[in-house]
């Protein structure tokens, strides 16, 4: 009977063994899962935090060079270009128009050299905001002809070409021929300042450099004037006789005459500093000038201290503004 219940516990003991052995194994393989789980997720957040800062930090790849005497722009990327800004010569800031709206992973602009050798600076920015630089020299090759106007009445011309000039000659319509040469200091450049004939012309520039190569130009040029304006009085001195000219013809003018007594406005003889903050508007007109070349106005002006305002605008635009006084 011992021997019996004996062999029973024994069995039971046996169990009660096993059970916790396989509580420990079973909880020790859930940990071990746990613990491969959020090894993995570490690898896998680790690597995505990787890429997002290697992308961050990439920027746009910038290459430049010479084509055919224009300047190519190559860009290589991930993100789409947004913006594509350069400089000649640490100037004026200029921004392309860039289209990238389906863009591939690269893009291809181009701008003109100007003549002569320059310094180009340049930045482009993608649609994150980073930004890559460049810079680089290049030289036009041949003869380079820049023109201008300057204040609407004459033309700028500069002639540019590396292995020297020889001479620019320039005709403007089927007038006198004229030339100009370089100087020594500066025998790769002529700079030319010419008036403009009134109405529209044609200019014909031909230069000839070192090598004897000949470049020709010719374009048309329109002449602008600019108004002009005479005051007069009258014979028994009651008006202002204001006429107005321009040969291109005007498209409009305004004029102002204010008044104040003399003591407000003058001291010693000499005018105030601040004698128009003293003055009262007497008659104020705007007025069509129907592309007329030539018009006369005549303004009552009063007793004491009269100042007059003109302002004048041809039929291109230009515009001008006068102004006098006159005292009675």
């Amino acid at each position: 009977m011992n021997q019996i219940l004996y062999t029973v516990e024994n069995e039971s003991e046996k169990n009660r063994i096993k059970s916790v052995m396989l509580f420990f194994a079973i909880t020790i393989i859930i940990f071990g899962l746990i613990m491969v789980s959020m090894g993995g997720y570490r690898m896998a957040t680790a690597k995505v935090a990787k890429e997002e800062a290697k992308e961050a930090a990439t920027i746009p790849k910038v290459n430049l060079y010479e084509e055919n005497n224009k300047l190519k722009i190559s860009i290589n990327h991930i993100r789409e270009i947004k913006e594509i800004i350069y400089s000649w010569n640490d100037g004026e800031e200029i921004k392309l128009s860039v289209y990238s709206e389906n863009f591939n992973g690269s893009l291809e602009e181009e701008i003109d050299i100007p003549g002569g050798t320059n310094k180009i600076s340049l930045k482009v920015i993608d649609s994150k905001g980073k930004t890559a630089t460049a810079s680089g020299e290049f030289t036009y090759k041949g003869t380079y002809m820049d023109l201008s106007v300057i204040d609407n009445k004459s033309l700028k011309i500069i002639v540019t070409d590396m292995l020297g000039l020889q001479n620019v000659s320039y005709q403007w319509n089927s007038g006198e021929v004229l030339t100009a040469y370089p100087t020594e200091e500066h025998p790769e450049r002529v700079e030319i300042v010419s008036e403009i004939p009134t109405g529209l012309n044609t200019i014909k520039i031909r230069a000839v450099n070192r090598a004897n190569a000949v470049e020709n130009k010719e374009m048309p040029v329109k002449g602008i004037t600019k108004p002009t304006m005479k005051i007069n009085y009258n014979s028994d001195r009651t008006m202002l006789t204001i006429k107005l000219s321009d040969d291109q013809g005007i498209a409009s003018y305004s004029y102002k005459l204010s008044n104040a007594p003399i003591s407000e406005v003058a001291e010693n003889g000499n005018l105030k500093e601040n004698f128009k903050e003293k003055l009262s508007v007497v008659t104020s007109q705007t007025k069509q000038g129907n592309e007329q070349q030539s018009i006369t106005e005549q303004v009552p002006f009063e007793q004491g201290f009269n100042y007059l305002e003109v302002t004048i605008r041809n039929i291109e635009g230009v515009e001008e503004t006068f102004s006098g006084w006159c005292a009675k």
